[in-house]
C-alpha cells in the first residue's frame, strides 16, 4: 500500500505551483492513513501511541493544510468532486481509526495522537 505514496510524492514533486484543493485533501487523507497504519502495526498500545505521534510530527503540515481547506468554503467546494469520488476510502479509514481508538482507549499517547490529528 505504500507504493502509491511514492508515486504520489513523485507526481506532486514534478508539479509546479500550489497544490489544488483535491491534492490537499488527498495529502491529508494520506497523512491520516500513515498515522493510523503506524499505530496498527504496533503490538502494544504504548508502542502504537509513540509510533503515531512520530508519524504525525513528520506529516503535521498535511494535517494543517487539510484543516485550512475545511475552513475555506470555496476551496472545500472545489475539492468536493474528488472527496465524493473517494468516499469509500475515507469510510475505510474512519473504521480503522475507530478500531484503533477502541483497542487503545486507555492509552493516553494514542488518544493524544488522535487529538493532534483533529487539531494540529
Amino acid at each position: 500500500m505504500r507504493w502509491w505514496s511514492v508515486v504520489l510524492a513523485v507526481a506532486l514533486g514534478c508539479k509546479q505551483g500550489p497544490p489544488s484543493p483535491a491534492e490537499i485533501a488527498d495529502q491529508g487523507w494520506a497523512a491520516h492513513e500513515l498515522v493510523v497504519a503506524a499505530g496498527e502495526a504496533q503490538p502494544t498500545c504504548a508502542g502504537a501511541g509513540a509510533a503515531m505521534q512520530r508519524v504525525f510530527a513528520e506529516h503535521r503540515q498535511a494535517f494543517v493544510d487539510a484543516m485550512a481547506l475545511d475552513r475555506d468554503k470555496a476551496r472545500l467546494e472545489a475539492a468536493t468532486t474528488y472527496l465524493e469520488a473517494h468516499a469509500d476510502r475515507y469510510a475505510d479509514l474512519e473504521t480503522r481509526m475507530e478500531a484503533l481508538s477502541d483497542r487503545c482507549a486507555t492509552e493516553p499517547t494514542v488518544q493524544a495522537a488522535f487529538a493532534q490529528m483533529a487539531n494540529p
